[in-house]
């Protein structure tokens, strides 16, 4: 069969990145410095139900049990969003991370940003979520924009230097 786009839902300014959990689709909103919470249940009639402010032109997102994790590229931070009420987002913390996070990733206790403008990873404990805490960094190729993690390694696509880094975290 043939692929068929079957609804389009205004979000904010200049989308960057989705994450799709169960009924609802996380979208970081790069323009207007937001995340929104789009219920797809119904993918005939999807509709936006929520939205509220992060960071700096938030480039990534991702989401974990009842927290919503954005890396934060103007801001140099990552956000920390509880949406355990999906029409009610709620910012819980933030954190600073490397230069120009541009993708994240959350794999357990940790999250984990490529960071475009130092070259490197970081590492936070997003153990508490109302403290999360950048623990170690790692250089990687020049100007890292996505990050995977599987097992104890993390996988980096470096955009400049053609090349992927492997780090043993």
């Amino acid at each position: 069969s043939v692929p068929v786009q079957t609804a389009t839902v205004a979000v904010g300014v200049n989308p960057q990145s989705i994450y799709v959990s169960g009924r609802y689709a996380y979208v970081a909103n790069g323009g207007s410095g937001s995340i929104s919470i789009v219920d797809v249940s119904n993918p005939l009639a999807a509709v936006q139900i929520a939205t509220t402010s992060v960071g700096g032109n938030p480039r990534s997102i991702f989401v974990s049990g009842r927290y919503a994790y954005v890396a934060n590229y103007a801001s140099n931070t990552i956000s920390v969003v509880d949406v355990s009420n999906p029409f009610l987002p709620v910012q819980t913390a933030t954190t600073s991370v490397g230069t120009n996070p541009y993708s994240i990733y959350v794999s357990g206790r940790y999250a984990y940003t490529a960071n475009n403008g130092s070259a490197n990873i970081s590492v936070v404990d997003i153990s508490s979520s109302s403290v999360p805490l950048q623990i170690s960094t790692a250089a990687v190729g020049s100007s890292p924009v996505s990050i995977y993690v599987s097992g104890r390694y993390a996988y980096v696509a470096n955009y400049v230097s053609n090349t992927i880094s492997v780090v043993d975290i």
